[in-house]
């Protein structure tokens, strides 16, 4: 049975790949390149996507002052751009970005518009697999057609006044993705995504069904030979889902009828000519036998504009005062009453039982009392447990400063690599998607503790405590240190964004 269930994913494994492969070895016209030396950037405000772009860009007006900068997005990270001029002043006096505001919905704007980011919480293995094929869908498509087409044009009129030598691109910002390829304009992907779930598809022998955990799966690496046949499944059952989605053939076909000849492109990254520029490395991640020519490892791209103590004195002066863990679940996730009632039991046992301090990142899904803080209420009296909506200073910045011990992070690539740099253990508390993916993958590298595997999405108080103790000062937090360094340095090798920055401005330098 087994080996008749191998025989008949291998086929459709095969004709899969012959597909994929058709689409990228399809004609396409010559790009077309604009002023020389001038960039525009156009992302989406998620900072899970854009902080990618945000750090490239820092390093882009810092050391590469022949190149006009433009950036389009949206309100949302205004201030920033704003931040890292000024900062980049002080390395270029000349330094300047330009900025375009887009008018209409962000991303984020569009997922509050038809419910909560708390919905996209989903556990491990096929019914999180179910959620997130649905998921994909809704975010090549979020935009409603005349929000889709208002972006669109917005992002051609802005195209054509700059004239740029080459756009980078965010994968999610589909209206910017369409006006880019429909205008055929030299382009760049900056992306923050492990390199495994981008190119494990073209992985040799069909790797991407028996050697790659699919992403949602929850699997190990190396796959456990009992589960092969379930990650083959999965992995058949996203790709189908995918290339048979409605919603994407409904939106692409609608697109094209209001004047969007090549709408929502599935296959744009396959072009050779079309460069990604990943701030996952090999090192940092599963093995891949097969990178393609197009992808550029650049390293992790962190935003670090200036010292700790530069952007805030007092938080950093708070940190020197002890062994830090840092709990900081990413941009987008929000506590519900009883997680931070878990979240604050988990806390005060370890402050029970140390003397380190922690600095909590918490946001509030909807309005509730501090109740839940009873159980670690008195260390916050005491000034042993810090509470923050948002984090004042770059997470970079921080983990520079030597004073953070451990991270307690959800998994999200922005998160996993600025902690991988910094060479410090990690506590992983995935809760969706790829997070669980980066939960193993610390795991493998033995740099991180995932608890609650059985149990995820959800947590239990004892086995968070557990997973921090042990990350701390526990018997495996010796060696978790030691890796974390060893790839830690091999990050810093590869040149991170001041690389990506020169590769834009190569790029750039190819305009007319």
């Amino acid at each position: 049975m087994f080996r008749r269930a191998v025989v008949v994913f291998a086929i459709l494994a095969a004709l899969v790949g012959v597909f994929l492969a058709r689409q990228a070895t399809q004609d396409d016209e010559v790009l077309i390149s604009g002023r020389n030396n001038t960039v525009l950037i156009v992302t989406d405000s998620h900072h899970g996507m854009c902080n990618a772009h945000l750090a490239t860009v820092s390093a882009l007006v810092e050391n590469h002052p022949s190149v006009e900068v433009h950036y389009a997005s949206f309100s949302g990270i205004a201030s920033d751009i704003e931040r890292i001029s000024e900062s980049a002043k002080a390395v270029n006096p000349e330094a300047k970005i330009h900025w375009h505001q887009f008018e209409g919905p962000s991303i984020v704007d569009e997922i509050k518009a038809i419910g909560s980011l708390l919905e996209i919480v989903t556990p491990p293995g096929m019914s999180g697999l179910k959620a997130f094929a649905k998921m994909v869908p809704f975010f090549m498509t979020a935009w409603s057609d005349e929000a889709h087409l208002s972006l669109y044009q917005q992002t051609v009129d802005i195209i054509q006044k700059v004239d740029p030598a080459v756009v980078i691109l965010d994968s999610l910002l589909r209206p910017g993705i369409d006006a880019a390829v429909n205008l055929n304009r030299t382009r760049a992907y900056i992306t923050p995504n492990a390199l495994v779930d981008l190119v494990s598809a073209v992985q040799p022998r069909g790797g991407h069904f028996w050697k790659y955990p699919g992403i949602a799966s929850g699997l190990p690496f190396p796959i456990p030979w009992k589960d092969i046949p379930t990650n083959m499944y999965q992995q058949l059952y996203f790709i189908i889902k995918f290339l048979t989605s409605p919603a994407i053939k409904n939106k692409r076909s609608s697109l094209q009828e209001k004047g969007i000849p090549q709408a929502v492109n599935l296959f744009e990254m396959y072009r050779k000519d079309v460069p990604w520029i990943a701030m996952s490395y090999p090192e940092a991640g599963y093995p891949l036998e097969y990178i393609p020519d197009n992808f550029r490892i650049v390293g992790p791209l962190v935003l670090d504009v200036a010292p700790a103590e530069t952007q805030s004195a007092e938080l950093t002066g708070w940190i020197k005062k002890a062994p830090t863990i840092l709990v900081n679940l990413g941009s987008a996730f929000r506590y519900e009453e009883p997680r931070a009632v878990v979240m604050a039991e988990a806390i005060a046992a370890v402050l029970d039982a140390t003397d380190v301090q922690i600095l909590w990142k918490l946001r509030k899904a909807h309005k509730y009392g501090d109740d839940f803080l009873e159980p670690a209420k008195k260390y916050v009296e005491e000034g042993r447990l810090r509470l923050e909506t948002w984090l004042d200073v770059d997470p970079t910045s921080l983990y520079n400063t030597g004073d953070i011990a451990v991270s307690v992070h959800h998994g999200g690539a922005n998160c996993f690599y600025e902690t991988v740099l910094a060479g410090i253990p990690s506590v992983v508390l995935p809760l969706w998607a790829d997070h669980y993916n980066y939960a193993q993958t610390a795991e493998y590298l033995g740099v991180g503790i995932w608890p609650n595997k059985k149990t995820a999405p959800d947590w239990e108080a004892a086995a968070l405590a557990e997973a921090f103790l042990e990350a701390l000062s526990g018997n495996k937090s010796t060696t978790m240190r030691q890796n974390a360094k060893a790839i830690a340095q091999k990050g810093h090798e590869y040149g991170g964004r001041k690389l990506a920055a020169q590769l834009v401005a190569e790029m750039a330098a190819g305009g007319k």
